[in-house]
Parts: C-alpha cells; structure tokens; sequence
C-alpha cells in the first residue's frame, strides 16, 4: 500500500504549503509531520532502525535518536524539495555554503564521452541535480516509475521546468538502457542513485561487512562508454545550508572477464559509498531494508 503521504494529493498540499509559508516556518513544519508520519508506519520504522543499527551499531538511546534525526533531516529536505517545484529558483544558490569538485564534471565532459553522475538516498540529490542544471550542465536522471501514474507525470514535468531531462527504468521500460547511452553520446551528465537498484538491476557487493545490493548500471556503461563515473552529493548543514561536492572520477579495471570485472567495478563503487554514508548516518534516508537481514543486538 502507498503511504497517504506519497500520493499526489499530498504532493500538491505540500506545494500549496511551500507558496505560502517562508522557508523557516516550512524548515520547522515539516520534522513535525515528518515524525508524525513515521510513528504510523511500522515498516519504514523497522527498516530505517535496522539499516541503521548495522550502518552504525548503535542501540537503545542512541539509535532511537539517529532515527528520529533522520526523519527530520528527511522532512526538511522534502519541505526544500517542494519550494523548488512552487516558487522561482532564482535564489537557490544561497542555500549552498559551499561548491567542490565542479571540475571533476568539465574536464570529465571534454573527452566527449558524457558522465555517469552516481550518488545516493543522502542528503539532497534532487537539489544537486537542479543546481548542475542552473549552472548550465546538460542533466539527465533515471528514475523509477513513482507510485501512480499520476505523480509520476507530475514529477516528469516538474524536472522538465527545471531543464533536467528523465529516463525512467523498470518493468515496461525495455529501450531504458539505450536510451542512457544515448544520453551519454550527447556528452550530458546522466544522473543515478546507485544505493538501492530496483529488482534484476543490482550487484552482489559486500557493504559495512554485510551482503547487499548495488547498481551495476554505473559499471555497466562504462564498460560499453569510457564515461566517467564520478560521485557527487549534496548534504545538509545546520542552519538550513548545504554543501555540495564531486569526487574524482571512480578508477574502473577492465579484465579478460567482463561479468568479472563488472562485480569489481560495482565492488569499488559500493566501498567509495559506504565511506561517505558512514560520515552521515542521520542523512542516509532509506526506508525500506537495505540487506537482507540485519541482526538485532
């Protein structure tokens, strides 16, 4: 069952909210309907404490409030999210404190070859793909299909206002993959969060010392590209402010067996995220399990 708060009628709500109220007033709203909405919802709250519990090891206490910080920081980041769709965009610079690795994304883009842009359910990805956009990089996202087809439409049209085009992938979308590379062949920035592939997509990777799941699809086109991969994400900071950073171009190895080398390449990609996602456990927004199993302690 979708979550009352995951429809298109909560969408809009939410909108009309983001065109009245000031940033601050939604900035302190939305933790309070976010903690709101969680305590309803038992699955989210298992699955968010146990991804936690084995990203972090923390317990008791301390778990309950990395959980509850979490879903503020979530909260916040959605209130973010619907004031870019309902008002004008010109300001959003000021939000971000700081900008790095910009040139990991030009001089990736002068061999001519495109950029898989990777990153993760942390922070605020959708910003960052916004702010790319503004800054006049070609932008590209692949996405799952929402809920309905009615969010999903207006979804699509909200990234095409922002001049970020999508590819959307799941059962019914067979042309997805030719269609990224496609993307790739015009030299855009292609966009994807590798952390939770949906069905048939993902990669057997060792992550925190567990079994888990990644994208292979990163790998996979540059197996068939030479495009760069490169990491990037933008994260919250106190006082309402976020940074925004690039890594350098992930280091892929070709071998005599592609499948071989595949799993290797997804392998460094799952390590160089699990680095970044353990320096911010309270920004790592997954709500559903991320391993198959994660003991309780």
């Amino acid at each position: 069952m979708t979550p009352p708060l995951y429809q298109l009628r909560a969408f809009q709500a939410a909108g009309v909210l983001a065109r009245l109220l000031p940033r601050l007033a939604l900035r302190h709203l939305a933790p309070l309907i976010g903690r709101a909405s969680y305590s309803r919802n038992e699955s989210a709250r298992e699955a968010l404490r146990e991804n936690l519990r084995a990203l972090t090891e923390r317990n008791g206490r301390a778990l309950d409030a990395l959980c509850s910080e979490n879903v503020a920081n979530f909260s916040r980041m959605l209130a973010d999210y619907f004031l870019c769709a309902s008002r004008e965009r010109a300001g959003i610079d000021a939000w971000v404190a700081d900008w790095r690795g910009l040139e990991h994304f030009e001089k990736a883009r002068t061999r001519g070859k495109g950029v898989v842009l990777v990153t993760a359910h942390l922070g605020n990805w959708e910003l960052g793909g916004l702010l790319l956009a503004q800054h006049g990089f070609p932008m590209t996202v692949v996405t799952l299909e929402e809920p309905s087809s009615e969010l999903t439409r207006w979804r699509d049209r909200l990234r095409l206002r922002m001049g970020i085009k999508t590819i959307t992938v799941g059962p019914g979308h067979d042309f997805a993959f030719v269609e990224m590379l496609q993307a790739l062949r015009r030299n855009e920035l292609l966009a994807m969060l590798v952390d939770r592939p949906y069905a048939g997509s993902g990669m057997p990777v060792q992550f925190c010392g567990r079994p888990s799941e990644f994208s292979c699809a990163p790998a996979l086109l540059w197996q068939h590209t030479d495009a760069a991969v490169v990491p990037a994400f933008v994260l919250q900071e106190r006082g309402g402010q976020y940074i925004s950073f690039a890594d350098a171009p992930l280091e892929f190895v070709h071998g005599p067996e592609p499948r071989v080398a595949l799993k290797e390449n997804t392998q460094r990609l799952a390590a160089h995220f699990e680095t970044i996602i353990h320096q911010h456990p309270e920004q790592w927004f997954n709500y559903v399990p991320i391993w198959p199993s994660s003991p309780s302690s």
